[in-house]
């Protein structure tokens, strides 16, 4: 029985060994949840909104609702005073008269900062190298969407231009000549040392 199972294991072994291992490798999905499909989706509704005009209920109906859309953060006024008035040297002046509006308002205004996102995270390569921590290689795909409005006695009165990353496509090689070796090492020698 015990030669049964050490044979079927040794078999299992030199399947992996000699077959796609790159398919045993973690992939990854990370979705900040939105009605917005893509970047462009996200910068067409966006753009909709016209300062002076747009009320919190057109918002709504837009889908930029903090209350029932992920991802869309409700900032207070002081928390916009020191997004827009980081340091001495920028004056209340400077800035558009939305946002002038929104700090002389104080109480009566809030700011939305919209983050939909999407990013897919996939590993590639030797399922042997990358278990091991030899070599690891990872590949980032995905968008990004940012914008920020403020909102005073409910009608939108500024609307920062779209930003983000339409198109997020990076690639990460991690290698470690020694491996596993190679953590331990980091554990081991300050243990010494001490």
């Amino acid at each position: 029985m015990l030669k049964t199972y050490c044979n079927q294991l040794v078999m299992i072994v030199i399947v992996l060994l000699f077959t796609g291992c790159a398919k045993l490798l973690p992939t990854s999905t990370i979705i900040s949840k939105s009605p917005w499909q893509n970047f462009d989706d996200a910068k067409l509704i966006y753009n909709k909104i016209t300062p002076g005009v747009t009320t919190v209920a057109d918002l709504k109906k837009l889908g930029f609702d903090p209350f029932s859309t992920p991802n869309i953060t409700i900032l207070n006024a002081t928390e916009v005073i020191n997004l827009f008035l980081p340091n001495p040297s920028i004056k209340k002046e400077d800035l558009d008269s939305g946002i002038q509006q929104c700090i002389e308002s104080k109480d009566r205004c809030t700011a939305y900062q919209i983050l939909p996102t999407t990013l897919n995270v996939k590993r590639i390569g030797n399922f042997w190298l990358d278990l091991f921590t030899f070599k690891r290689h990872t590949i980032n795909t995905g968008w990004e969407f940012r914008g920020l409005i403020t909102i005073v006695d409910n009608v939108v009165s500024y609307r920062d231009p779209p930003g983000g990353r339409p198109l997020i496509n990076t690639e990460q090689i991690d290698r470690k000549p020694l491996g596993p070796i190679q953590e331990a090492g980091a554990v081991v020698i300050p243990g010494i040392l001490q």
